[in-house]
């Protein structure tokens, strides 16, 4: 559980980095930075470990699986959720695709992998959701007329859940550093050619390296690597419910430390009820592990 909560703390650095970045590089080509670079950074410790052969996938279901999370779970995911950035207000973006990740996550972990959900876990997610719509003072004010906006930032979060299924699968046979390999190489690619086509502003001098570079090592490669290596102790079900819980909250308190953001009312009912959220998650977990001792 641990490694899922530093994690979350990760992936929640990426509203900071992207901000920081600002209009210096076009956002789908940051995307397709972001996968890349960790692809290869991953390549290259492998080669220095000497391992470098244990990258290659053992089967034609590892392929399968590694080509659908690869550009649904990862390019698609991304793809979709910025686009709605610029269709919708961010919080209303980030409030979807947030919500939508664990409820579709916890359908499949409970339809096929059989994954039972228990009370403490649902009163979790409600509570979390409520506390991420209170956190980014959703009002969902453009209407019918940014119903397409609303609806990619939603299947956002639906298509986010086979990255998780990608990396779960790969991990039964391979480290977490391998797992992640194939899925951001597989994103990046699909992605590029897009990026590229489409128009993309790339200006190194704007102070945008150093952000970038941390989008890279902290939000992608560190984050990814200990949500690879959480998945591996716990539940499908419940690592969704540990990163909506941890993601939002902090990302919002980033934002309050080091963008000058405002702390409102608002904003503080909602951390309390993430954080109350993310002890019932912990009673959960604990109780479950004294069962399974006796």
């Amino acid at each position: 559980m641990i490694y899922l909560i530093f994690a979350g703390i990760s992936f929640g650095t990426i509203g900071l980095f992207v901000n920081l970045i600002g209009n210096s590089v076009s956002t789908l080509l940051v995307v397709s930075i972001r996968l890349l670079s960790t692809a290869g950074l991953i390549y290259l410790y492998q080669i220095f470990k000497g391992t470098r052969k244990k990258i290659r996938l053992n089967s034609r279901r590892e392929l399968y699986i590694v080509i659908v999370g690869g550009i649904i779970g990862f390019a698609t995911t991304f793809s979709l959720y910025l686009k709605s950035l610029l269709l919708i207000p961010v919080s209303e973006a980030v409030f979807l695709h947030y919500v939508a990740f664990p409820f579709t996550t916890i359908l499949y972990s409970s339809i096929f992998l059989k994954e039972k959900v228990t009370g403490y876990e649902l009163l979790s997610l409600l509570g979390t959701a409520l506390g991420v719509f209170f956190i980014y003072n959703v009002g969902f004010a453009g209407g019918f007329s940014s119903l397409f906006g609303y609806s990619i930032a939603f299947l956002s979060g639906i298509t986010y859940t086979a990255a998780l299924l990608v990396l779960k699968n790969l991990g039964e046979s391979k480290t977490t550093l391998q797992s992640l390999f194939w899925p951001t190489f597989v994103g990046g690619i699909a992605l590029l050619p897009v990026s590229l086509l489409g128009g993309f502003t790339f200006k190194m001098g704007n102070g945008a390296l150093a952000p970038l570079l941390g989008l890279v090592l902290i939000s992608t490669l560190l984050g990814y690597s200990l949500f690879a290596r959480g998945l591996k102790e716990t539940r499908a079900g419940l690592s969704s419910l540990i990163l909506i819980a941890v993601e939002p909250l902090s990302a919002a308190l980033m934002a309050i430390f080091f963008l000058g953001e405002s702390l409102t009312l608002s904003s503080a009912l909602g951390g309390g009820l993430v954080i109350s959220s993310g002890i019932l998650l912990y009673i959960s977990q604990s109780r479950s592990t004294k069962s399974r001792d006796y």
